[in-house]
């Protein structure tokens, strides 16, 4: 009994609710007065003043300043500390065919018409640089 009272009783407040809702719909669409009624308080909220910002803000990002930041200069003993790099090694041994290309040929081109030109280098392994 309970539950079809609870049930009775939320179908008469859901009902009302779509009833009001398709009057007002019905009244809207009939009578005038009440259509101007409507769209006047909707006008006057509508007239409430908003702050924009202005164009310029909007254009350009945000910047921010960055302060530059000093670092400590570290000592060698230091850094050594500070990243465990005992267990690194350099030795030249395994450099040696990944050495620093040599300059063989630097030849000299004249520009026509306009009194400069630039040097061509060809280096040891093949590849070329203009300056």
């Amino acid at each position: 009994m309970k539950r079809e009272a609870v049930a009775a009783t939320a179908l008469i407040f859901l009902g009302s609710i779509v009833c009001v809702f398709f009057f007002n719909l019905f009244l809207y669409a009939m009578v005038p007065g009440y259509r101007n009624l409507l769209l006047s308080a909707v006008a006057r909220h509508e007239s409430v003043p908003v702050m924009e910002a202005p164009a310029k803000v909007k254009e350009t990002p945000l910047k921010i300043k960055e302060t530059p930041v000093e670092e400590k200069k570290m000592t060698l003993e230091e850094l050594k500390q500070k990243y465990d790099i005992s267990g690194i090694a350099c030795k030249n041994d395994e450099f040696e065919g990944e050495a620093e290309p040599t300059i063989v040929d630097k030849t000299y081109y004249e520009d026509c018409g306009t009194a400069r030109g630039y040097w061509v280098i060809t280096y040891s392994d093949g590849s070329t640089a203009v300056e």
